[in-house]
């Protein structure tokens, strides 16, 4: 039987065509710092190289903790260690193209090496889809890889969120730059990655979906997602892509309501007394500009205000609105403020379902009104000293700088439904001493630690607080433990269905300082999350579903 060679050939094409590689894009890794000296010199010289290379190479930087004053660094410390570690970085700048350091990265980067780079066949494809969620407040990150070709080892799959710009007005270190490229905000869902062993065969592929909530971003416009494929036994880089967050506004009024704060200040979560003018920030969404918004608000499902904004916010501006004061009363546990946009340019929003947010607020601790100050000063007692103030801003008592570290008692004889504030001055960055309020049973209300220098304050009152509860999120029964805690809380969530869950956690003063989006499957789950690194203190930990929210106060020793 005669065989057909073009036939044969034919085939084989289709075959190898089949399982050929896919096309390389190199991934640089850049380690530098806003101190650095030497990275001054060295960063703008390597810029211009990976601008015009784009499409060849895309890059991560990881803004590092040493020499000097870094606050970017500050933004996620960790995560940036973490890729120090594992490169084994003894200095900054430092910069790897495809896990490899040629030195100097002038060495290391240039149009041959990353052209080099890219020539070698991949075996895998990514693509990145970035979509902005109805709360402007967080991006759904949509990875879909797809294995053209066998593998060696375990791929371990990482996406790391950066900011493409970082322009300051005054240099944030001491070398004098004042923009950086690519900045590191977060990897999802951390450094360690998601393993993608189970495409296991050219041809297959899988989407994996992440949610960033923004957290330290500087200009949310500006994000984009760096996702690489690696080996962690080689460190061989398989494969990577990025994309930047797609903006298209949305046709007509369309307003979201980005953050909000019961006590007029974003992140301060205590309110004393019962009555506050919160403050919410809108985003504009759409194309029409906004010149007038309708918004109600109200606390704790008491009675609802209205107030009518004027102004201009166009694509993309946001505007910070303070509304008129509302009196409400206080609860024990969570409070809520609801704020809800009704009208927009006196019609109705096109997009109504991002128009309406919760904020979670905490009465400050109220005690008796004979009650007990206690200070306790620590190895420095003749650096700190303090001052209780009335709401007229009158001293109340004041003590220090002391002698020894014995506790100094101070009985106080307050007035009804007032706030006061403890003022504590700490000449030194250790741990200096702690103070408590006890009342007149001579229970102990709250206790803080005085670390750092500088002034701190704190308040109290002597309101009367109301019983109350958190409101339960729908079928959740959600506990943690132990509590306090040191080193590692567990989270317990019992479901009685599967839901979109975010877990997050935040000092008292509302700053977020861990978060997680995750898919809760019907029963039970247990998370564990490290806690050995946080201060000292009280945090809240809330539990959000589709079904409502649920928070509970948690203490880290």
């Amino acid at each position: 039987m005669k065989i057909n060679f073009y036939s044969i050939l034919l085939i084989v094409l289709s075959l190898n065509t089949a399982v050929a590689q896919s096309p390389r894009k190199a991934l640089v890794e850049h380690f530098t710092q806003a101190s650095c000296g030497p990275c001054a010199y060295y960063n703008p010289l390597i810029a211009p190289i990976l601008e015009r290379n784009q499409a060849k190479a895309c890059k991560i930087a990881y803004q590092v903790s040493w020499p000097g004053v870094d606050p970017m660094n500050k933004d996620n410390p960790s995560e940036v260690q973490t890729r120090v570690n594992y490169y084994g970085v003894q200095g900054v700048p430092d910069a790897y193209l495809n896990a490899a350091s040629q030195g100097a990265p002038t060495t290391t980067i240039t149009d041959a090496t990353i052209q080099s780079a890219t020539l070698i066949p991949a075996p895998y494809t990514i693509e990145i889809q970035n979509k902005i969620l109805p709360d402007y407040n967080s991006m759904e990150i949509a990875v879909t890889v797809t294995r053209t070709a066998a593998v060696n080892g375990s791929p371990m799959m990482r996406v790391a969120v950066c900011e493409k710009v970082i322009e300051w007005l005054a240099p944030p270190g001491n070398n004098g730059e004042k923009v950086f490229h690519h900045v590191m905000k977060k990897f999802m869902p951390n450094t360690t990655g998601t393993n993608i062993s189970e495409i296991d065969a050219p041809g297959k592929s899988k989407t994996y979906t992440f949610v960033y909530k923004f957290d330290k971003v500087y200009n949310f416009r500006n994000l984009e997602t760096v996702v690489f494929i690696q080996n962690d036994a080689t460190k061989e880089i398989y494969q990577a892509e990025n994309a930047y967050l797609d903006l298209t506004p949305n046709p007509g009024n369309d307003v979201s309501i980005k953050e909000s704060s019961a006590s007029g200040v974003y992140g301060d979560t205590l309110i004393c007394g019962t009555q506050t003018s919160p403050i919410v920030k809108v985003i504009n969404t759409g194309n029409a500009t906004i010149t007038n918004l309708d918004i109600n608000y109200s606390i704790n499902g008491g009675s609802v205000k209205t107030y009518s904004w004027t102004g201009s916010i166009k694509f993309l501006e946001d505007k910070d609105i303070t509304l008129p004061a509302i009196d409400f009363t206080p609860v024990k546990g969570s409070n809520t403020l609801t704020v809800d946009i009704l009208k927009v340019n006196g019609q109705d929003d096109i997009e109504p379902l991002n128009n309406k947010t919760d904020a979670v607020f905490y009465p400050t601790p109220s005690t008796t009104l004979t009650s007990t100050f206690e200070l306790k000063p620590a190895a420095q007692p003749t650096q700190i000293s303090f001052k209780i103030y009335d709401d007229q801003n009158q001293i109340v008592v004041e003590g220090g700088p002391f002698t020894d570290n014995l506790a100094k008692k101070y009985f106080l004889t307050l007035a009804k439904d007032k706030c006061y504030k403890i003022s504590v001055t700490n000449g030194t960055s250790s741990l200096n001493g702690t103070y408590k309020i006890f009342d007149d049973q001579n229970n102990q209300i709250f206790q803080q630690r005085v670390i750092g220098t500088g002034t701190f304050s704190r308040y109290f009152s002597t309101y009367e607080l109301v019983t109350g509860v958190d409101q339960p999120a729908a079928d959740q029964n959600f506990m943690v433990y132990p509590n306090p805690v040191s080193d590692l809380l567990n989270v317990e969530i019992a479901s009685a269905h599967s839901s979109s869950t975010l877990i997050e956690c935040k000092n008292i003063s509302g700053v977020s300082v861990w978060n997680q989006s995750t898919l809760l499957n019907a029963g039970k789950t247990t998370l564990s999350i490290p806690t050995s690194n946080w201060n000292s203190g009280i945090y809240i930990i809330s539990l959000t579903t589709p079904g409502g929210k649920q928070s509970r106060k948690i203490v880290v020793q």
